[in-house]
């Protein structure tokens, strides 16, 4: 499934209820956001796991962004049972990420 664009409300009501989460911030002036985007959205294709992954926009949603201490762009961030449990910062590979769905799964 391709990761998809979210909104604020979505992403805490998903974070409310607990869910295994996995959300690319990012911002569309961003040159290392326009280089994680493709690598981030393969792994979202190929996801067979029951985390979720989401792409979230900075700009549009700053509130958000800054209530979840979101200071560069692009970050990552993995949620679980309505935590923060890993953040990522800027440009990392993709198996990186498949390894953080891989332990938010198993953790």
């Amino acid at each position: 499934m391709k990761a998809m664009e979210i909104t604020a409300k979505e992403l805490n009501e998903k974070i409310e209820n607990g869910e295994k989460i996995m959300v690319d911030f990012y911002g569309v002036w961003c040159g290392p956001c326009k280089m994680l985007k493709p690598i981030f959205e393969k792994v979202s294709s190929e996801n067979t796991t029951e985390v979720q992954m989401y792409t979230m926009d900075v700009d549009v949603n700053r509130d958000l962004a800054v209530s979840l201490g979101i200071r560069s762009v692009p970050t990552i961030k993995v949620f679980n049972k309505g935590e923060v449990v890993d953040t990522k910062v800027g440009v990392i590979q993709e198996s990186e990420i498949m390894l953080m769905a891989k332990e938010l799964v198993n953790g």
